[in-house]
């Protein structure tokens, strides 16, 4: 089975919104992750990024309206220091975040609950795919506790761009070869490897219950990028598969 490496530990969660302000400073203020970055694409559309060692917090903020999201990922568990019990949140968009002292469960960083019909083969999938382990009643893949859940009832997702708890992201050493090594393991292929700029590398699977990966190669991590083919010269098929679902 091919194998890639982590550069950084987390899974870093990715959220989409049309709620920005308020999801900014619940994030900030209320769960208390620094805000790092401010990356803008367009006038009505940026990334922002939120320190959540060792890795991120992704809030991909839009101006423009946007729908509800159908998505397996259920719940987001963030670790804290000087927490004597569990803390509750909701976000503004309505997603569950629990506060909890570190170490609950497994989580040393955060925490990721999915929800899918195939429990068995999720699991397969992150041990064969993502190399976890199973640890505290969740699977351990780097610094991250994924908890898997069964959910009869899930229905197929919608597109990347709609509101809500829609990815996770791999930071990985090679992009290419974490690509293959998931769709080996199970996985869907969605979008192929593209360059940012001088900034990375990046590409998008699903996993065996539908739910979205973005795989992301990052420069200062591995060193310099390979040359394939930029992200500015294929704008408009990326806008297709982020809005509409449609593989490239």
């Amino acid at each position: 089975m091919p194998r890639f490496e982590l550069a950084r530990g987390l899974l870093d969660p990715g959220l989409f919104s049309d709620n920005a302000p308020a999801m900014w400073s619940f994030y900030e203020d209320m769960v208390g992750l620094p805000r790092l970055e401010n990356l803008r694409h367009s006038p009505t559309y940026q990334e922002v990024f939120f320190t959540l060692p060792p890795g991120k917090l992704k809030v991909q903020s839009f101006d423009t309206p946007m729908g509800p999201a159908v998505t397996g990922y259920r719940g987001l568990t963030i670790a804290r220091d000087g927490l004597a019990a569990a803390r509750s949140l909701r976000d503004p968009d309505g997603l569950g975040v629990t506060l909890v002292p570190r170490g609950t469960r497994g989580v040393t960083s955060a925490g990721i609950t999915v929800g899918v019909r195939d429990v068995d083969a999720q699991e397969r999938f992150l041990i064969e795919g993502m190399g976890a382990r199973r640890h505290e009643g969740g699977f351990r893949v780097g610094d991250t506790q994924v908890f898997v859940e069964e959910d009869a009832n899930a229905r197929p997702t919608t597109p990347t761009c709609r509101r809500g708890f829609v990815y996770i992201t791999l930071i990985v050493n090679d992009c290419r070869a974490a690509h293959a090594a998931l769709l080996a393991a199970g996985a869907e292929h969605s979008a192929r490897v593209l360059r940012l700029m001088d900034r990375c590398l990046f590409s998008w699977v699903k996993d065996p219950g539908g739910n979205w990966i973005e795989i992301i190669q990052y420069a200062e991590l591995s060193g310099p990028l390979p040359e394939v083919e930029r992200l500015a010269d294929h704008w408009d098929e990326v806008e297709q598969w982020r809005d509409h679902g449609k593989p490239y």
